[in-house]
Parts: C-alpha cells; structure tokens; sequence
C-alpha cells in the first residue's frame, strides 16, 4: 500500500471485546484508499482554478461502485458547515440501508501540522468506513509565487465515528 496506508495505520486500532467481529483494518484501509483517490483531485482542481471549494462527498455502495456526492441548501455561498452537516445526515440515512462501506467529506480547513507552530490552509478529508474505521486525512497546501497550488506531505488523526458509530462495530 501506498503513503495513506501508512498513515490510516497510525490512526485507529480494533477494539478488543469478545462480542466484536475482527475488524479488517487492510479492507478498510484499501476502501478508503480507492475513495479518496476518486476525490481529492476534484478538491485540487477547484483549489488551483478558483483558490476555494465548497464541502463535497463520496461514496462507495456495499457493491464498490464510488458515488460522488454533493449538498445543497439553496443559497448561493452556504456556510461549510451546513454543507458537511447535510453530507453526513446523507451518510446516515444511507448507511440505514447497509448500502454504504465507506463515505468521505472534503472540506477546507486551517490547521497546525505536525512540526508547524503556525496554522495553515488544508484540503481535510474525513472519512468513514461501516467497519468502524475512522480517520480524517489533511493534507496542506500553499500557492507558490507562480500561484501554482503545492500539496504538503498529509498527517492522519483519528476520525469522529459520526457516520457508522463506535458501538456499531460489536452489533455488526
């Protein structure tokens, strides 16, 4: 696997209980993997053309089939956070219908990456996967003096569970 393998490894681990099915950590690895190289290059582009995006999202159906997946709430400039507070309501209902393995948001956000003291622009992806694996990717960015965008090594934190949940993983 490649550079996000390595970073998604660091992020969560298995949760240890008798009643828990054995999470497939490689499975969920390679699901997420698949889906974020189908969206990040959106993120980028819209980045380079017009130095902003608005939250968006994807899917991958229980079959594999990846859905991108966009929101809406009328207004010409809606705030991010309503946009990302649509997305996962969106998950949610899908994942109801155990027709979703995994599902990510991209957004745009200002952080600190590791070894930085000052804070950043950054592509966030979050991401979760139906076998509780949760993990939000950020990957930093700057304009150069040719104003060409210039993608920084990412870092990986654990993600929020927001979508399929941490008690979801023994029910399953």
């Amino acid at each position: 696997m490649g550079l996000l393998s390595f970073l998604f490894g660091s992020c969560s681990k298995p949760q240890n209980t008798a009643t828990a099915p054995q999470r497939n950590d490689a499975k969920a690895k390679a699901d997420a993997e698949q889906l974020l190289g189908s969206l990040l290059p959106f993120a980028e582009k819209m980045l380079q053309q017009h130095h902003e995006f608005f939250p968006f999202g994807g899917h991958m159906t229980s079959d594999g089939r990846i859905v991108l997946n966009a929101a809406s709430d009328a207004t010409e400039r809606p705030p991010s956070q309503t946009l990302i507070d649509l997305l996962e309501q969106s998950f949610k209902r899908t994942a109801q219908t155990q027709d979703l393995r995994v599902c990510a948001i991209v957004y745009d956000i200002r952080t600190i990456p590791p070894g930085r003291t000052e804070k950043q622009d950054a592509i966030a992806v979050s991401i979760d996967h139906v076998s509780g694996y949760s993990v939000v990717v950020a990957y930093p960015y700057k304009f150069d003096e040719q104003k060409k965008l210039q993608i920084e090594v990412p870092f990986a934190t654990e993600g929020s569970h927001k979508i399929f949940g941490r008690a979801d993983i023994s029910s399953k």
